[in-house]
């Protein structure tokens, strides 16, 4: 049987390599860098297993060299939504995400054997040597294009309603960005989306709003931004923050969703970028009327590489 270990930080893995051998998993590939993200997939693993840092409580942007918390979380989603059995290690003080469906947990550090013991069986037991699994088909539903539609307006009201009073002092502007961001974040799941959430702890705008994976499928991590922008917005200055993020976290496309609350569509881009793309929440929720998410960002991105 084959696996694919991912690691993150500087850790000891000698305990966990020697129980994997035990069950039967002697073809293990130990990944602790982007370097080795070609390997975590190609040929398929029959199990994936991610260990967290305990020293990475923040999941600080990664460097280089390194995986962090954040990263291996991000790549341990695309194997659940992959149909692969996977074991996440979380070592105390931490804590386990909360997306746990389709996820073993085991709350030790990778070095614990008496605790991982049973998880390794568990997560292998009834794995067929043979292996030829094969990745979930996509499954494409259309979106309830005109509800999604009469959402928008809805936040529209809401944020024309704020505009009397000063936007630090006014609920109803944080309410506009808080409705705009679930609307995003239902219409994603909606359209087959397998979303991962911000790691805990770590400060909002160090991350984007959403990571997700376009279809069950997909290998593709994107970053999401949503804004609610005015003819006043700069939003090319949100692309190039988006940017950073997406290279930081090492994924491999940053989406920014955006609706034009005053009816004036923002500036063009400064620059193109292969790694981020714009497109307006409108044309997404109209066009996932008729077209999976996968083939949308696909287009989108072929779209803005033809005008440039």
């Amino acid at each position: 049987m084959h696996a694919s270990l991912i690691a993150a930080g500087g850790q000891d893995l000698d305990v966990l390599v020697e129980l994997l051998a035990d069950r039967g998993l002697q073809d293990l590939w130990v990944i602790k860098s982007v370097a080795g993200d070609g390997l975590i997939f190609d040929p398929s693993p029959d199990v994936v297993i991610g260990t967290l840092d305990a020293q990475d409580a923040s999941s600080s942007a990664s460097s280089r060299e390194g995986l962090n918390n954040f990263d291996v979380l991000l790549r341990l989603g695309q194997a659940v939504a992959r149909g692969i059995p996977t074991l996440l290690i979380v070592p105390p003080p931490l804590k386990p995400p909360s997306w746990v469906r389709g996820l073993s947990v085991a709350l030790c550090a990778p070095d614990n054997r008496p605790a991982l013991e049973d998880h390794i069986w568990a997560l292998t037991a009834n794995i067929s040597r043979s292996g030829g699994r094969e990745s979930p088909p996509d499954k494409f539903t259309p979106v309830d294009v005109p509800w999604y539609l009469s959402r928008l307006q809805e936040i529209e009201r809401t944020y024309r309603e704020s505009l009397p009073l000063s936007v630090g002092a006014s609920g109803r502007t944080v309410q506009a960005y808080a409705e705009f961001e679930r609307l995003i974040s239902d219409l994603l799941v909606a359209s087959g989306a397998a979303l991962a959430e911000r790691p805990e702890g770590v400060r909002r705008h160090d991350y984007a709003d959403f990571a997700f994976l376009p279809s069950g499928g997909s290998s593709v991590v994107v970053l999401a931004e949503c804004k609610l922008v005015t003819h006043k917005r700069r939003l090319h200055e949100d692309e190039a923050t988006l940017h950073q993020k997406v290279s930081a976290t090492h994924s491999q496309l940053g989406l920014l969703i955006y609706h034009a609350i005053d009816g004036v569509e923002p500036l063009p881009p400064r620059y193109a970028t292969a790694l981020v793309e714009r497109i307006s929440a409108k044309e997404l929720i109209e066009r996932l009327g008729s077209k999976s998410l996968q083939k949308v960002i696909s287009e989108a991105v072929a779209e803005a590489a033809a005008r440039y």
